[in-house]
Order: structure tokens, then C-alpha cells, then sequence
């Protein structure tokens, strides 16, 4: 009987036992697994550290090259073009002769001007001796006179006609086009061809209303060219128009350049820089970290082992940078990397080395 009952309680105990130990094993076990489920939970973020730093943002326009001067060539006589001296694309310098018209007809006119001239002259001198000799009246002296003077006018118009037949070049330039041809009639206020003076151009642009404050008189730009990557010009902005366009809403600025080599060229597309903002000690951060929500736009800080969502006000924009006027302060440690989907007090796991 007491064998039984001892074995009865050994068996008891043994049950017991291994029912204690085996809820021992589930406990730890359910931790484990509770641990680990928290571990994935949190999310992997990249974090980088605010720091000042220059900031500079730049106004930019497109514009154009123009020739500084610009003169269309025309004619001022009648008369078939004879000949012309010059080809499109040739250097020519002020007063060179362009072209020559046919001068048969204004010539004879000149010389039957000189003609009568001479002889209106050769009475007039007649007369003025026998007027001072009493011999001939006033009244035809001052007659004669007339007709000499209105000879000497139709001389002096005849001449200059004739002048006209030789057209010359009124500034040194470029022939950029031509209008006539070798056998065509020339009449007065005919093109013949357009001179453009490019050994100086002038850059032109339109700056936009909202931007005038960031242009003066003086105020220094960098010129880059689409045709010429290499080619990298600074210069001053000389010319600010005074009046808007009002469709564009924007202000004709000019910028006068040399132009060795005639390197530029009319109507060649240009970029112009000018700086707008330019803060020493700035808080600027990539504009990637910035997320926009319906009640303003948001970055998040490492705050712990948690996120923290902050409310910031932007300035301007940089590249793929943006200044931060409030809200960041230098040493902020800020999300960039894996904070799209976070929510404010959510864990994270930072990640620098591994990501």
C-alpha cells in the first residue's frame, strides 16, 4: 500500500514537473517571438546631420544675341544695277563701295546741268558789267540771276543723283543678306542689302515682373551658350528698358559684349545666370526629404529610436536643394532615405552603414 501511494505521488510529481517545465519553454518562447515582431516593426532609415552652409540661388533667362547695330542698305537713284562689289558674308568697312548703277542717264542730265550753269554764269557776269556801267536795267540783272541760282540748284541736284549710283557702305560690318542682283532695276527706296556690325553684339532677354528687383543697372551675369559648351562669359547688365510688355510681362535688359573673332552669332540662343539669393550661413536640405500633406509640408527627425514629424517653411530652390527658413535648426538629425511611408512617433532603425 505505501509502495502504491509512492508511486502514485512520484508519478505526480514527474507530471507536474514536466508540466512546469514545458510551460516554462512556451513562455520564453512567445518573448522571443515578441521581441523579434517588434524588431521587424521598425522601419530602416538614412539620417543625415543639418549643417549651414552657402547657399546661392540664381535667376535664369533665356535670350539671344543681336548685332549692336544693324543698317539696311538702300537705294536712292533710278537706274539698272551695273555691278556689285561685295558678297554675302564679306567684312567691308565704312564708305567701301557696295554697288554701282547704271550712270549713263544721270550723267547726261549732270553735264546738261553743268551746261546751262556755265552759261546762265557766263550772262550774269555780262550783266553785272553793264549794270555797274549804267547800261542795263535791275530788274533784268536780278532776272538773270534768278535763272543762274535756279541753274546752280538743278546742278547740285543732278550731281548728288549722280553720287547715289555709287552706294557705299554707311557702317563697317558684315553683309549679312542681299537683296539685288546684277541687271535688276534699282529704284529709290529699294533694299539692296543689310550691313551688321558684329564686332560688338548685345545679349537680349526679358526679365519677368516678379524677378526685377534682382536686376540693375551693373549687375553682374554669367552667359553660357547651347552652340558653345565650353564657353563660359561674365558681364555686366547694361540697359534695363523702362516699360513692361504686356502680354509677357516682362523687361527688355541688355547686355553689351566684345565679340573677337566674331564668334557669336545673330539670333544665337543664350543662358544668363544672375544671382537672387546668396546666404552665407543657410539650413538646406534635399528637396527628396520634403513630403507635402494637406496640412503643409512636413520632414522628419530621428527623435530617439522613433520619428518625428516636423512642419517647415521653404524658400527658394537650388538644384535639387531647398532653403529652409523655419522649422530646422543645425545638428537636426533629418530622414532622407526611407520616410516616404512614415508616420509621426513611428520606431525606426537607423541605418547609415548599411543602406
Amino acid at each position: 500500500m505505501i509502495t502504491r501511494t509512492m508511486n502514485r505521488f512520484g508519478l505526480a510529481a514527474c507530471v507536474a514537473g514536466v508540466l512546469v517545465n514545458t510551460g516554462c519553454g512556451e513562455s520564453g518562447s512567445a518573448a522571443n517571438e515578441a521581441a523579434a515582431v517588434e524588431e521587424t516593426r521598425a522601419v530602416n532609415v538614412v539620417t543625415s546631420v543639418v549643417r549651414p552652409r552657402e547657399f546661392i540661388n540664381h535667376l535664369r533667362l533665356v535670350g539671344e544675341v543681336k548685332p549692336v547695330r544693324r543698317v539696311v542698305v538702300s537705294i536712292e537713284a533710278t537706274g539698272l544695277v551695273k555691278n556689285i562689289e561685295v558678297e554675302k558674308g564679306a567684312s567691308v568697312r565704312q564708305n567701301a563701295v557696295l554697288a554701282r548703277l547704271d550712270d549713263e542717264l544721270l550723267k547726261a542730265a549732270a553735264d546738261e546741268a553743268e551746261a546751262a550753269l556755265n552759261a546762265s554764269g557766263l550772262t550774269l557776269r555780262n550783266q553785272k558789267r553793264l549794270l555797274d556801267q549804267k547800261a542795263l536795267a535791275e530788274s533784268v540783272y536780278l532776272d538773270t540771276r534768278y535763272r543762274h541760282d535756279m541753274n546752280l540748284a538743278r546742278h547740285q541736284q543732278a550731281q548728288t543723283y549722280l553720287s547715289k549710283t555709287i552706294i557705299r557702305a554707311p557702317i563697317s560690318g558684315v553683309v549679312d543678306s542681299r537683296n539685288l542682283e546684277v541687271g535688276e532695276l534699282a529704284t529709290p527706296g529699294r533694299e539692296l542689302m543689310d550691313l551688321v556690325d558684329i564686332d560688338r553684339v548685345k545679349i537680349v532677354a526679358g526679365v519677368p515682373e516678379r524677378h526685377l528687383k534682382h536686376v540693375a543697372d551693373g549687375t553682374r551675369a554669367t552667359l553660357t551658350f547651347p552652340a558653345y559648351p565650353d564657353v563660359v562669359l561674365e558681364a555686366d547688365i547694361t540697359y534695363i528698358g523702362t516699360t513692361l510688355d504686356p502680354e509677357s510681362r516682362t523687361i527688355p535688359i541688355e547686355i553689351a559684349l566684345d565679340n573677337p573673332g566674331h564668334r557669336l552669332k545673330p539670333e544665337m540662343a543664350v543662358t544668363i545666370r544672375v544671382v537672387k539669393d546668396n546666404i552665407p550661413e543657410a539650413i538646406v536640405i534635399p528637396q527628396d526629404a520634403v513630403i507635402d500633406t494637406d496640412q503643409g509640408r512636413i520632414v522628419f527627425l530621428v527623435d530617439q529610436n522613433t520619428a518625428r514629424s516636423v512642419p517647415v517653411a521653404l524658400g527658394s530652390t537650388s538644384g535639387d536643394h531647398v532653403l529652409v527658413t523655419n522649422g530646422l535648426s543645425a545638428g537636426d538629425s533629418l530622414i532622407v532615405v526611407g520616410h516616404r511611408n512614415l508616420v509621426n512617433g513611428e520606431s525606426i532603425q537607423v541605418r547609415n552603414d548599411r543602406m
